[in-house]
């Protein structure tokens, strides 16, 4: 009975209340957890064939969408017959002879861009002008400036310390630079 006076004494109804909101609650979740860990997810029974036979079947018998068979039994490709494509372009796209660039230059000897341009004796439809070696050392890894300095006034390289085997920078200073200081040489 002691026990009893002492507890009616320090709970108030607002413990009450929250021991009852807790357990309504707990209740609740337990509910949810329980229906959607009850529900099956997925095509498992009910209507769905399991067999390719039946898949068959059931494909023949209704002209209604079907859902699809299980893995290894989607081999049964529909026949398609009397369709025309333009490889998924539209009638106003359709692709056009290749132009030819020969066609681009003007082929009048008397006109006023053959005055202005006189055609040499040689032919050179063949002949390749561009040169392999023209770009050697120019951006290549090893001189390209990813940090380059813009400014006009010359100044000192930021120092760089190797700090590990790993992690180095390969930023370089730039050593071709001429200072536009008087009365100073190289670098």
């Amino acid at each position: 009975m002691k026990l009893l006076k002492e507890l009616q004494k320090t709970v108030k109804a607002h413990h009450v209340l929250a021991a009852l909101a807790g357990i309504v609650l707990i209740y609740v979740f337990y509910n949810y957890s329980n229906k959607k860990a009850g529900s099956m997810d997925g095509m498992k029974g009910g209507r769905m064939a399991t067999t390719p036979s039946q898949v068959q079947h059931a494909v023949q018998s209704s002209g209604a969408a079907q859902p699809a068979a299980p893995e290894g039994a989607n081999e049964q490709y529909a026949p398609v017959s009397g369709m025309e494509s333009t490889q998924g372009l539209p009638p106003s796209c359709s692709a056009g002879a290749v132009p030819n660039p020969a066609e681009l230059l003007p082929k009048d000897q008397n006109s006023e861009w053959a005055r202005l341009n006189p055609a040499g004796n040689a032919d050179f439809n063949q002949v390749n002008h561009l040169k392999a070696g023209h770009h050697a050392g120019i951006n290549t890894v090893g001189s390209s400036l990813r940090n380059a300095n813009l400014q006009l006034r010359s100044e000192p390289p930021n120092p760089t310390n190797r700090v590990s085997p790993w992690m180095n920078t390969t930023i370089e200073p730039d050593l071709m630079r001429v200072p536009l200081e008087i009365g100073c040489g190289k670098q």
